[in-house]
């Protein structure tokens, strides 16, 4: 995979996850794998998605990688494990002129349903404090059973700037979505989940 690219995904998470100060002290060191030929791999959401957004390929993403982007690591391996986590793909957007500069769309896939939602009740409980300082919001428009937050600047960082995070149930898979931008808000990030839904109904 390019140079580029790779710097891409890896500048989204250390932007997110470090740059925010005091909003999340997990780390960013993603380790990926490009996408082969899988029956275990989740369906990619297409680059053409975002058309109006640099992206980067489509990567298989292992629980390894997913555990070490929070705060506390070991909780997270023990959640993936007992879920039955099998396999996770992802693809970053970056750039553009609209709402969001960055996004980062992952698809978690489990052995069964009941695991996707042993995950997303992690989620649920947790996210706010282990990937970034963030506010639990319910906006009208999320797909059923979707759980969301809004992390609003604080001051802390002068590159702090609006983020939202979403995960919600497809089947036995999970569909994240870490996204942020300057002028990022509830309503946009609402329309942008339901783009993200569509596309991951059509490939599922």
């Amino acid at each position: 995979m390019p140079v580029k690219r790779i710097l891409a995904v890896v500048a989204f998470i250390a932007i997110l996850a470090v740059c925010l100060g005091a909003c999340s002290s997990g780390s960013g060191d993603a380790r990926s794998t490009p996408v082969v030929e899988d029956a275990s791999a989740p369906p990619a959401v297409p680059a053409s998605v975002l058309p109006r957004m640099v992206t980067s390929d489509a990567d298989r993403v292992d629980a390894e990688t997913i555990a070490t982007e929070v705060v506390h690591p070991d909780e997270l391996r023990a959640v993936l494990d007992a879920a039955g986590f099998s396999s996770a793909v992802e693809r970053s957007f970056q750039g553009g002129t609209g709402p969001f500069s960055r996004v980062l769309a992952r698809t978690l896939a489990f052995s069964t349903e009941e695991g996707g939602a042993a995950y997303l009740d992690w989620f649920r409980t947790d996210a706010s404090a282990e990937i970034i300082t963030a506010k639990a919001i319910s906006p009208e428009g999320l797909p059923n059973g979707a759980v969301a937050f809004r992390h609003v600047p604080d001051g802390c960082c002068r590159r702090d700037f609006p983020v939202y995070l979403a995960a919600w149930p497809r089947g036995s898979s999970v569909v994240f979505l870490h996204v942020g931008g300057q002028r990022a808000t509830t309503e946009a990030f609402v329309d942008l989940v339901a783009t993200f839904e569509a596309e991951v109904g059509s490939t599922g």
